[in-house]
């Protein structure tokens, strides 16, 4: 009996014990939970995108890129395919739905409200085209990448479309000065045209009157 007593003593002198690791284990989970959020990775991921194309995306370069493990990483992804494919929605959502909202406010005035869709594609910000070049770049490797920007380019022309419809223009003149509009700009940022802000805000009304009789 006293064998077994001290067994006994000996056993729930052990049990707090192994559960103080544990105890202490999860302490330490709720410690190092992730303090960057999951648009903080996106941007990380834009960056690297800018700076080097896809290529460059790459888990572990962002965990050294911003100082953070890879287990952060893992809390807001599965994997590096998974934040690749919300790259692409966040570059839908951030640089063509202003765009959309632009055309449509355009389009409930007149004409003269072109400028206004003239001047946030020279300030660029909130349009990026750095961005959607390096999207456009990431295309010529990822066949589903390319479907994506050409349903968004379809988008974009569609809205825009509609404003020149808005604007008096008729049928395939509405669609095709949509189309005149849209390749001059993509073909601007695609030459990588250098000119100041000032010189481009100076050219835009000459702009305006050939595109749109303004």
């Amino acid at each position: 009996m006293a064998t077994k007593k001290a067994a006994t003593k000996k056993t729930a002198s052990r049990a707090p014990a192994s559960r103080t690791p544990v105890s202490h284990a999860k302490g330490k989970a709720k410690k190092t939970l992730p303090s960057l959020t999951r648009e903080d990775w996106l941007q990380a991921a834009k960056s690297a995108l800018l700076k080097g194309g896809v290529d460059r995306v790459k888990v572990d370069r962002l965990a050294r890129d911003i100082k953070m493990t890879r287990g952060s990483f893992y809390w807001h992804f599965t994997d590096r395919a998974d934040l690749l494919a919300a790259l692409l929605e966040h570059w839908e959502a951030t640089n063509t739905g202003p765009l959309l909202r632009a055309f449509e406010e355009a389009a409930r005035h007149d004409k003269s409200h072109f400028h206004d869709v003239a001047k946030m594609w020279i300030a660029e910000k909130e349009y990026s085209p750095a961005f959607d070049t390096a999207i456009r770049d990431w295309a010529r490797k990822d066949a589903a990448v390319a479907k994506a920007v050409r349903r968004v380019d379809e988008k974009r022309i569609d809205a825009l479309t509609k404003m020149m419809k808005a604007y008096g223009f008729k049928g395939e003149e509405a669609f095709i000065r949509a189309r005149v509009i849209y390749f001059h700009q993509i073909g601007y940022y695609t030459l990588a045209i250098r000119e100041s802000e000032a010189e481009r805000i100076r050219l835009e009304p000459i702009y305006a009157k050939v595109l749109l009789n303004l």
